[in-house]
């Protein structure tokens, strides 16, 4: 197909429009053809086809163009005419016949279309060009239908028609928190305090400050160590001749300054008054915790090793070829001040939330009939960290869970006070009357208690306040602001014979008539695992198993021993098992639900004050009778124990208590003493706790096949 340019085809495509037809410059490729009027104007047509056609075009069907590049000697301009094979009065457009030319495919389209469109450039039929673009019969594109068509879908550029922002926002966030501060601003200006103040918004003036654009160097001073020597009269002359002023001579007037040493004075004059001049200054809350502070930092340069290994900061190397275990004890240190010098200690408790502090409990002596309380701190072991005082002995103590600043306190004369140690001086948050609790009697236990279903989170929250009296009551104290108590049992004594141990009678004269109907409650132990279930023990050596549920009589009982028992503790690693120390001589080892003892150990005739489970390892026992500090470990041998350690003195211990930790011992004696000692040489805890636990005392039992079959029967742990 050739390409050609004619004058005469020119002036009929212009007979009704009048537009002359020029070119701007020889023809040196094809985009640069241009169509411009007689007044300059560029009315080149622009191309008319879509360039989908000009990739799905078949190359074998292009149609052929000749002489396309225009000749540069000719001037002449010629329509294009169709090649063979093509149809003249095809509408359609072919894009790849038309893609060999380089010009603009939007500028061509546009082109194209106009001349199209114009009537103006409407001439005879004989005397119409030609369609210059054809298609083929058959369309390439349709001819053919693929196998497979891939379609890929893209996500689209999200736009918001409507949107309402929130409003609110939660409080836990730091957003939330942002907004109520901005709300209580709001209603602080608005309607608060600040409503009275003017805002202003104008512009102020502020203080220009110079400063220097360059810096400036200074050297540094020698400094140099000097000794010297100041004592009383030096520093009474200096300051006497401090408070004169000298005349014009030289010569020194002796006239004191009128402001000079005004509020010394005041505080001379004010100690005068008092005996101990340092009592006033003592009063004082601010130079009463910088003098703690400073104690402590005094008392750490001697307790700074015994302090590291109570916190387990130095330990001896486990891998060590020298370790033998020994189960001896470390003393690390002891608390004792004079103010309860000879004094019994009656109770001792380590903070459930800071292993820090231990309150302590302390009776009355005939010269001294008042009751005193201390809090200790391993800070400072030598001073007490809180003294209170109180009008009666402390019978026992307890700390709260859920206020660890809050300790509830028993006394002789039948009265609960709840403190807050927070406090150096005495803050009292609730006391008992008379006419909410009427007893006189001492309440030995005083233990916090955690009220309602364990599931449920509404009631579990209530703490409530558990005390045993000396009448055999048992008094439920609710910590509202009045402070009221409730009697949710009271013990009888024993009449008949009952399971346990065997008793015996003394001297064999029995009096009918007892001198009360309800034996003293020494201990009050909540069962581990059942919230409503807990344990009594009785001066007469009896085990009450209660329910509080049931608040007019108890549920079982049995003799643990012939005499007062002073223990019941629960092992850590089996709720089943427990034991009991008492004044027969014995600690003895029982299950929960078999009314003979498993395991019973013993030492010398005398009574055994307290004993203990080590939290770390299952099968170990602390003990104490006298002065002697015996440790247990059932799994080697229960006939002697593996170590015993002798106190300093030759004081009774009173109490024995383990830390949370299990490395270290608490043991209290008569005389006010509180000794912190070190395991050392201790057994690698097992991984099995209570499957070891459970080996050992079926080992123990090996020569009871009866009591042993009993063990088998209480359920899977065994």
């Amino acid at each position: 197909m050739s390409v050609s340019y004619s004058t005469t085809s020119s002036k009929k495509i212009n007979k009704t429009s009048k537009q002359k037809v020029t070119k701007l410059n020889e023809v040196q490729k094809e985009s640069d053809l241009r169509i411009y009027d007689d007044e300059g104007n560029d009315v080149t047509p622009k191309f008319l086809i879509h360039e989908y056609y000009a990739h799905v075009q078949d190359p074998g069907q292009l149609v052929n163009w000749d002489a396309l590049t225009l000749k540069q000697q000719s001037s002449s301009v010629q329509l294009l005419t169709p090649s063979r094979g093509c149809r003249s009065s095809s509408s359609l457009i072919k894009a790849s016949s038309l893609y060999t030319m380089a010009m603009p495919l939007e500028d061509t389209m546009e082109s194209l279309l106009s001349i199209y469109n114009q009537d103006s450039l409407s001439v005879d039929d004989h005397d119409r060009a030609p369609s210059p673009f054809c298609l083929p019969s058959v369309d390439p594109v349709l001819q053919t239908r693929p196998e497979k068509l891939t379609v890929i879908l893209r996500e689209t550029e999200t736009f918001f028609i409507l949107e309402m922002p929130q409003l609110t926002a939660d409080l836990d966030t730091p957003e939330g928190q942002a907004v109520k501060e901005a709300n209580e601003r709001y209603e602080y200006i608005t309607k608060g305090e600040g409503r009275n103040r003017r805002l202003a918004e104008a512009e102020t003036q502020t203080t220009r400050i110079y400063t220097k654009s360059r810096s400036t160097y200074l050297g540094r001073k020698k400094r140099m160590n000097r000794g010297t020597f100041v004592n009383n009269w030096v520093m009474y002359d200096t300051y006497s001749s401090a408070g004169t002023v000298d005349t014009e001579d030289g010569k020194n007037s002796g006239k004191k300054t009128q402001d000079r040493n005004k509020f010394t004075k005041l505080i001379q004059e004010d100690l005068a008054d008092t005996e101990d001049p340092l009592a006033l200054l003592y009063e004082n809350e601010s130079f009463a915790s910088a003098v703690r502070i400073m104690e402590r930092i005094i008392a750490s340069k001697f307790y700074t090793v015994a302090q590291k290994r109570f916190k387990g900061l130095i330990k001896k190397d486990p891998c060590s070829l020298e370790l033998e275990f020994t189960y001896s004890l470390d003393l690390l240190w002891t608390h004792e001040c004079p103010e309860v010098k000879e004094r019994s200690v009656n109770c001792i408790r380590w903070n459930y939330k800071n292993d820090n502090l231990l309150a302590a409990g302390y009776g009355s002596t005939p010269e001294q009939p008042n009751g005193i309380l201390l809090i200790w701190c391993i800070k400072n072991p030598s001073q007490p960290d809180r003294v209170y005082k109180f009008d009666s002995a402390v019978s026992d103590c307890d700390w709260s869970r859920q206020k660890p600043n809050q300790l509830a306190v028993g006394f002789y004369d039948g009265t609960v006070k709840v403190i807050d140690v927070s406090s150096r001086n005495l803050v009292v948050l609730r006391k008992s009357s008379r006419e909410t609790c009427p007893t006189y009697w001492p309440h030995w236990q005083v233990q916090w208690w955690l009220d309602g279903d364990p599931l449920d989170p509404l009631h579990s929250s209530q703490e409530l306040i558990y005390t045993s009296n000396q009448d055999g009551s048992i008094f439920c104290f609710a910590t509202s602001k009045d402070f009221p108590a409730t009697r949710i049992m009271k013990i009888p004594r024993i009449e008949d014979k009952i399971p346990g141990v065997k008793r015996t009678n003394s001297g064999g004269i029995l009096y009918d008539i007892p001198i009360s109907k309800n034996p003293g409650i020494l201990l009050l132990r909540r069962h581990p695992t059942t919230s409503n279930i807990y344990y009594v023990g009785s001066d007469e050596g009896c085990v009450y198993r209660c329910s509080t549920n049931y608040l007019s009589h108890h549920v079982d009982n049995f003799l643990a021993h012939n005499g007062p028992f002073y223990s019941l503790e629960f092992s850590p690693f089996c709720p089943k098992i427990f034991l009991t120390c008492g004044s027969d001589w014995c600690t003895r080892i029982w299950a929960d639900g078999i009314t003979d003892p498993l395991i019973t150990l013993s030492t010398h005739m005398a009574c055994v004050q307290a004993a203990a489970w080590s939290p770390n390892n299952s099968t170990v026992i602390a003990t104490c009778v006298n002065n002697e500090i015996n440790i247990w470990d059932l799994k080697r041998r229960t006939h002697r124990p593996t170590s015993v350690t002798v106190l300093p003195s030759l004081t009774r211990i009173m109490l024995l208590e383990f830390t949370k930790t299990g490395n270290q011992l608490v043991a209290a004696d008569l005389n006010g003493t509180i000794y912190i000692y070190n395991l050392e040489g201790m057994p690698f805890p097992p991984f099995e706790q209570t499957s070891v636990l459970l080996e050992a005392i079926e080992k123990s039992l090996a020569i009871k096949p009866a009591l042993l079959r009993k063990l088998h029967k209480l359920g899977s742990s065994f």
